[in-house]
């Protein structure tokens, strides 16, 4: 539909393109397509019965995600040693609904993303022109919260029944998470180096998300290559978004667009323009990472990066044959510069070949019923 240069060209020495896995898991349980699709994009586990109303539709309701999301398991295990667990960025994500939230610590407990590039960067990097002394006398202060709040989970605890009591001792462990990042060392080696992070636009303005979305990647990548942590995500605006995109020209709302039909040429053009222009962002992560060296190559290489979507078609919520996109080697274990045809495979294998690939022991992930072997990406 536009003569425009393909966005991942420059990499594709670098990039896994996977075709054909469907997300079998977001077909089961409550909830509208969008709630499936995103709930269970990194969980490949139904959603719980709840309160959120679907898209248009009050009379479709549902729960957040009922299990842990791949990142989330990973980040248990390859986590632990890292200021941050994890880092979850967002750009123009609004709400505290499933549209909303793609990772999950547990089984209804989503990890809202962070959308303001400068409070990201305070967390990320306040600390670290403060002297030593101020930098201890802080963390000191936040262990003193820490623990009271953490004293009071433990005195209400035997008066809960079953369901609270698992709900509160999920809160606990996020207490005690907390309390291993602030005893965890700051930054890494002589490579890395703090951001200058200069004038944030303004949030509201639908105009600056371009700006804002590349903000938050440069802190994305620089946090991994100063090993502050070694799980991040980033979440483009909700599913079914109404926005527009104006520096594309486009007036139109994104989900509005989608839903027009394979027939309607201008909406169908317009969708390429905003799927490239999403591939361009990919495309600007990958050359962040690739220009960080790190040992004998680049973070790129110690990295699995990972291009997720909801749905395979938006107008018609199609969750099968959904495409993926991998960039970066995790350290040699997986082979770019491929296009893997599969046939029909539940996601749920995907991500266990994407655990194992950064060295975790499995071969299962989410439901179970779902998952039928691992895709190996090596």
């Amino acid at each position: 539909y536009i003569a425009a240069p393909i966005p991942l060209e420059p990499h594709k020495q670098d990039i896994l393109v996977l075709s054909e896995i469907d997300a079998r898991s977001a077909y089961r349980g409550p909830g509208d397509a969008h709630q499936k699709g995103t709930g269970q994009a990194l969980t490949c586990t139904e959603l719980q019965e709840g309160d959120f109303p679907g898209d248009g539709d009050g009379s479709i309701t549902s729960g957040w995600a009922d299990g842990i999301s791949v990142d989330q398991a990973i980040a248990d295990v390859v986590g632990g040693g890292t200021r941050f667990r994890s880092l979850e960025f967002g750009v123009g994500v609004a709400g505290a609904t499933p549209f909303s939230r793609i990772s999950y610590r547990g089984p209804a407990q989503p990890i809202p993303p962070e959308n303001d590039p400068m409070a990201a960067f305070e967390r990320i990097f306040g600390d670290l022109n403060n002297p030593p002394e101020m930098q201890a006398r802080r963390i000191a202060e936040r262990h003193l919260v820490l623990d009271a709040v953490a004293a009071d989970y433990e005195r209400l605890l035997p008066k809960l029944g079953a369901n609270d009591r698992l709900k509160l001792e999920a809160h606990l462990a996020a207490v005690r998470d907390i309390e291993m990042r602030l005893d965890s060392e700051g930054v890494g080696g002589g490579l890395c180096n703090q951001p200058v992070l200069g004038k944030v636009p303004d949030l509201s303005m639908i105009d600056n998300i371009p700006a804002i979305g590349r903000l938050q990647m440069d802190l994305l990548a620089i946090a991994l290559a100063c090993d502050l942590t070694r799980v991040a995500s980033i979440m483009w605006t909700n599913s079914a978004t109404q926005m527009p995109f104006p520096w594309l020209s486009i007036p139109e709302g994104h989900h509005e667009l989608a839903h027009r039909g394979n027939s309607d040429e201008d909406a169908q053009e317009k969708l390429v323009k905003i799927n490239n222009w999403y591939a361009k962002q990919f495309a600007y992560l990958i050359a962040k990472l690739k220009s960080m060296p790190e040992g004998d190559g680049s973070v790129l290489d110690s990295t699995l990066l990972i291009w997720v979507n909801e749905h395979s078609r938006g107008n018609n919520h199609d969750r099968d044959g959904i495409p993926y996109v991998i960039a970066g080697k995790a350290g040699g274990s997986v082979t770019p510069h491929r296009w893997l045809q599969l046939d029909d495979v539940p996601h749920n294998n995907l991500w266990v070949g994407c655990m194992q690939a950064m060295g975790l022991d499995v071969e299962t992930f989410g439901n179970p019923d779902y998952c039928t072997g691992v895709v190996k990406l090596g």
